[in-house]
């Protein structure tokens, strides 16, 4: 239940629409005010001084003076969050270390929707969403476990992303970018407040461009070599749209209905290589009630995997068959063969209901809020290949409740609260509470908080069957027939130990406030233990028979040979949990405002690790990539900014990033100091560790007049050797002008 967000902004923006004395008064909130409202850190309003979590808010000033139109780009310059770019268009974010090409610890919501991907993959649909720039309010960037408050896999951050409401920000406006690597995009937003009951809004966008020029090495043969990938498509695609209508009942009360699609092309890293996504396309229809004491939110999600394939096995299959000997097809034909055998097909369908109460009992100085949420996980409603079983055979459901107190102890001191349990078909009683104790000051807080999260195994981990050989290990686990038993002894079936929730507990202690009066300061230390972490795929030597009583078929390369009623020679990979690790660090930021025009921002992290009980594969050796915490141990940014200058029009920024080296393993993709420039099958081609750069950018806003603006962004202004991520081309320089026309 994703309640912070869903309920209490919306009431802010009510009571902003139906009492406000000056309609058209400016509604921005600027990030670097102290009377600046955050509603993600606690379920009610709160300026940023007394918010008793590390929260860090975008605003609509911030995302005009950006020229392009994925916003992801903006999160690289916030402190406690790591930012990664696999290309032009790629981008994904992780807190707090432990990442992989496959993160779903990283909670993503749009108007109190998850806008997390209803595939069974459940990752983050950053820049393949329906929102487009020009409709965005604000985005708020929780770091930290927040389960308690906004549900399974606010594991190591939540990103809320609210957009604007036609009643307050109606008009029309379209927007023009252009940059290198032939990106262009287009967007148009259309809002209207029709009367005191009535307003909509429309929005669209059509983004394209095209990847840096980078192949990547794939396995072929035996013995195995390396080849290029075959064919790869480096342009990428974005259309996108929404539409919104707002019906006020009363002076207290309003219904929200919305509902958008969005359709995409772009090439994806994964853990094994990586996939051409064609058609990827997310969608939902969403209803929402929100009153001062009562919230109720109904939506639907889609996704549909389109005719992705996965470009490794499109290689690997086109080569075989175009080599001599009786698999021999002409290329045509090899062609054809290899993306129908590469391809992964998936149509899948996710249902939210979320329902709240609040109360402030102002004399008790306590406040109340309490909530249920249901989920349902619908993978595979059409003909797929990913997942066990005809379609609709996988039907998940959760039910979840929270209850959160606030209470003020004396002048200046709280104590906040908050328990959530949920009940998964395949996870049971999970508990999340979360404890904060704050003292206020003027322009200020200090915060002690202890808090557990949990990240739920995707439906991919638990219900994967992709090409008959990897599944997943969910439910009751995988059943098989062990290698060297008797096929027809059922005494000798085995079933594996299903994975369990990764989960963390962390201790955190910060303070945020304005110790000096051109001082702004947030700091945040923790130390948190996470454990269960899911394994990349292991091998197991045996046949397996059904993945939570769904029987499966086996590839008949892998399905082993049987004599004498023995079975000899049989795999098959699956998921399993193991280790623990103990992840402890440090984020500062600090803004000082030379005038009121001119104002520098230093924001620096720094992280390590401990690791336990890590040997996954049980070698009896826990190797580098069984304790690798796979994120720089320091990093950090600056940000020198000149505000309205030249009569109030022009806005200039100069940014720098600091990424420290470090070492990066994700399955099959790896990126040490030790295995640099080797490919060791089944590993792919090593380029080294990650990170080991700084780069400086550049950004430009000039407001012509209140219709007519024009902004200017380039980043990597040297060209600097920049790879972030594994199985990925070095990021160079990009550049991008727009402009945009409000009428």
């Amino acid at each position: 239940m994703k309640i912070s967000a869903i309920y209490l902004y919306s009431f802010v923006l009510v009571t902003q629409i139906l009492s406000a004395q000056n309609p058209d008064q400016d509604k921005e909130i600027l990030i670097d005010t102290l009377d600046e409202v955050v509603i993600s850190s606690l379920l009610r309003p709160e300026k940023i001084t007394t918010a008793p979590a590390p929260v860090q808010v975008l605003t609509s000033k911030d995302l005009d003076r950006f020229s392009g139109s994925n916003t992801g780009e903006l999160i690289a310059k916030m402190q406690g969050v790591e930012f990664t770019r696999y290309g032009v268009d790629g981008i994904t974010f992780n807190a707090r270390g432990l990442n992989s090409a496959f993160n779903n610890k990283i909670l993503q919501i749009v108007d109190g929707r998850i806008s997390t991907a209803s595939l069974s993959g459940g990752l983050p649909v950053f820049n393949n969403g329906s929102t487009i720039k020009d409709d965005i309010e604000q985005i708020e960037v929780i770091v930290g476990p927040q389960t308690a408050l906004f549900g399974p896999n606010a594991h190591n951050g939540v990103f809320n992303t609210i957009t604007k409401d036609p009643r307050l920000s109606p008009g029309v406006s379209v927007s023009l970018s252009a940059g290198n690597q032939h990106q262009f995009s287009g967007r148009l937003r259309y809002a209207e407040k029709v009367n005191n009951h009535w307003a909509w809004k429309v929005t669209g966008e059509y983004a394209t461009g095209e990847e840096f020029d980078f192949i990547d090495s794939v396995y072929v043969g035996t013995p195995q070599k390396s080849i290029p990938e075959h064919n790869l498509n480096l342009n990428f695609r974005h259309l996108r749209g929404e539409a919104h209508l707002y019906y006020t009942l009363n002076s207290k009360s309003e219904i929200i209905v919305s509902g958008g699609a969005s359709t995409n092309d772009l090439i994806q890293v994964t853990t094994s290589g990586r996939n051409q996504m064609r058609g990827l396309g997310y969608s939902f229809l969403q209803a929402r009630y929100r009153s001062p004491h009562f919230y109720a939110n109904v939506y639907n999600t889609w996704g549909t995997l389109g005719s992705s394939y996965t470009i490794t096995a499109y290689t690997q299959i086109f080569w075989l068959r175009t080599q001599p000997g009786p698999l021999f097809l002409p290329p045509d034909e090899a062609e054809q063969f290899a993306l129908n055998a590469a391809s992964f097909k998936e149509k899948s369908r996710r249902f939210n209901a979320d329902f709240q109460y609040q109360n402030n009992f102002e004399k008790a100085g306590l406040y109340f809020v309490a909530g249920l949420d249901f989920e349902n996980l619908h993978p595979n409603t059409d003909d797929g290949n990913s997942l066990v079983g005809e379609s609709d055979a996988i039907s998940v459901s959760q039910i979840g409740a929270v209850v959160q107190l606030e209470k003020k102890i004396l002048k200046d001191f709280r104590v906040i609260g908050a328990m959530r349990f949920d009940d998964n078909d395949n996870f049971k009683n999970l508990w999340a509470p979360k404890l904060t104790f704050i003292k206020d000051f003027n322009k200020g807080n200090v915060r002690l908080g202890w808090a557990k999260a949990y990240a739920l195994p995707t439906i991919q981990n638990q219900y994967a069957s992709i090409r008959d050989f990897l599944f997943g290990n969910g439910g009751k686990g995988i059943t098989y027939i062990p290698n060297n038993s008797n096929i027809n002894d059922s005494d000798n079936i085995q079933t594996t130990q299903p994975i369990k929730a990764e989960e963390v507990t962390t201790w955190e202690i910060g303070y945020k406030g304005q110790p000096f009066e051109k001082i702004w300061v947030d700091a945040n230390a923790y130390y948190g233990t996470s454990k269960n972490f899911i394994t990349p795929p292991l091998m197991i030597g045996g046949r397996a028979l059904s993945v939570d009583g769904i029987a499966v078929e086996h590839n008949p390369g892998m399905a082993g040979t049987v004599s004498n009623d023995t079975l000899r020679g049989a795999t098959f990979l699956t998921f399993f949990n193991y280790g623990k690790a103990n992840v402890y660090g440090l984020d500062v930021g600090t803004t000082y405002k030379f005038t009121p025009s001119v104002n520098l921002a230093l924001k620096y992290s720094w992280m390590n690790a401990e690791f336990e009980e890590n040997d996954a594969n049980g070698d009896g050796v826990i190797s580098k990539e069984e304790k690798s915490l796979n994120a720089p141990n320091h990093r950090g940014s600056a940000q020198l900014n000149f505000e309205n200058l030249i009569k109030e029009r022009l806005d200039l920024s100069f940014g720098a990033r600091i990424v420290e080296k470090y070492e990066f393993y994700s399955g099959n993709q790896v990126g040490s100091e030790d295995g640099k420039g080797t490919r060791v099958p089944p590993k792919n081609y090593n380029r080294g560790p990650l990170g080991g750069f700084t780069t400086f950018d550049f950004n430009a806003l000039y407001r012509y007049n209140n219709l007519v603006s024009v902004n200017f962004n380039i980043s990597n202004i040297f060209n600097t050797k920049q790879i972030e991520f594994v199985g990925a081309p070095s990021i160079g320089r990009l550049a991008m002008a727009s402009i945009k026309l409000a009428l």
